[in-house]
């Protein structure tokens, strides 16, 4: 985890930028922001964003925590009057079962399934009976697809729901999305907009365990 730790702390200052305001980052972006919407629509539920990052969906959380110091510290600029602490996702600190939903974005993506499964028992601890996780994943149909090789760690980690379902047994899998059925890296930047319809169809159809990445809302039993 250090690497990965140092590896944000360094890119924070200018992690918006670089990533999300360009083409290819806002479509991800738009996309995200869909399923979430769809997903939390109850203004009372306290949901946590872990990590938060530079605070990117910070609007959709009344807490955030990561683990890199420097993106806490861009996210609190964002949003200072929210709790936003530094900890690891494993150890949050945080009280039981006093947590609606987390939601979890471009992270597991980095890990591996022994330290993604010390994470979720953590989220189980902390989430209220019913409470969700919200979180991406690439998926491994997709991965097996297109013969990928992981080369570091750097989103090199992909599951596919039945082994989801066998690594966190104390959630269930609630709903999934598709998101980025096309290959949206090799389309023409002007005409990515256009894509978007059609990726979110595609991404959601009875094929949406090849998309690049799912979007899976699991709920604690």
């Amino acid at each position: 985890m250090d690497e990965i730790v140092d590896y944000y702390d360094e890119l924070a200052k200018t992690y918006d930028h670089n990533r999300f305001e360009n083409s290819y980052g806002a479509f991800i972006d738009k996309q995200e922001r869909a399923v979430l919407k769809q997903l939390l629509t109850h203004p009372e539920e306290i949901v946590l964003d872990m990590p938060c990052g530079s605070g990117r969906f910070l609007n959709f959380a009344q807490l955030g925590i990561d683990g890199s110091k420097e993106m806490v510290r861009v996210s609190q600029s964002k949003y200072p009057n929210k709790k936003i602490t530094h900890a690891d996702a494993a150890d949050t600190g945080i009280d039981d079962h006093s947590i609606d939903a987390i939601i979890s974005f471009h992270f597991f993506m980095h890990l591996d399934e022994e330290k993604m499964k010390r994470i979720l028992q953590e989220c189980d601890r902390i989430l209220k009976p019913k409470g969700r996780i919200i979180f991406d994943i690439p998926s491994s149909k997709r991965r097996k697809l297109i013969q990928y090789k992981r080369t570091n760690w750097h989103g090199g980690f992909s599951l596919s729901n039945k082994e989801l379902s066998e690594l966190a047994p104390q959630f269930d899998i609630n709903r999934s999305y598709g998101l980025l059925f096309v290959p949206i890296h090799r389309i023409p930047k002007r005409l990515r907009p256009i894509f978007l319809s059609i990726d979110r169809i595609l991404s959601n159809s009875f094929l949406k365990e090849y998309s690049s990445y799912q979007i899976i809302e699991m709920v604690k039993k």
